[in-house]
């Protein structure tokens, strides 16, 4: 067990996410409710109360070497489990965010491209084309013949769709994602 002198200093962490997020971890009083419902808690090495409290602890190297912030799937289970309303999602993408300002990068490099080519898929069919996802995904990190075995089963079950179809809204979701890049776009600028 690890023993922390707390000071000031500790709870910086805890004010500079407070004024990025408008979010108070402070407020977290370890039910562990968000933890139980989490879908990728099994791979965190710090489990989303311990990620909030390790911030109230001002635990801040601790937190950007765990990688937790990068496992998180941005799914808001835990924050629609939380009884004190804190939108944990929006305090981990602050971490992210003071994490690759303070030069600690993603070390899971399939986490970010799964997100692009996630987003590219869904703004060019209006949908996820799953077969699509998992080739581009293993092309992208080098491993094509990844999973190979478990796409015939699939295919043949009807769980995998061999060609992609665009959905309905497929136009009018890419005028929003247009909308939303230039937004992103000029707040960076």
């Amino acid at each position: 067990m690890m023993t922390v002198a707390l000071s000031k200093e500790n709870f910086e962490l805890a004010q500079k996410l407070q004024s990025l997020t408008g979010e108070n971890v402070m407020l977290c009083y370890q039910c562990k409710k968000c933890t139980l419902g989490c879908p990728s808690a099994y791979a965190m090495s710090m489990k989303p109360h311990e990620l909030m409290r390790a911030i109230q602890l001002g635990l801040e190297e601790e937190i950007h070497w765990s990688g937790t912030i990068w496992i998180c799937l941005s799914c808001e289970t835990c924050n629609t489990r939380c009884p004190q309303g804190i939108n944990i999602l929006r305090v981990i993408d602050g971490l992210r965010e003071t994490s690759s300002e303070a030069g600690h990068y993603n070390p899971y490099p399939v986490i970010p491209a799964l997100h692009r080519i996630f987003l590219a898929l869904v703004e060019r069919l209006g949908k996820v084309y799953e077969l699509g996802l998992a080739l581009l995904i293993n092309l992208r990190m080098l491993t094509p013949f990844k999973d190979i075995d478990m796409a015939a089963p699939m295919l043949l079950k009807g769980k995998l769709k061999p060609l992609p179809h665009r959905s309905k809204g497929a136009k009018e979701l890419r005028q929003v994602m247009a909308r939303i890049k230039k937004i992103e776009h000029d707040r960076l600028a």
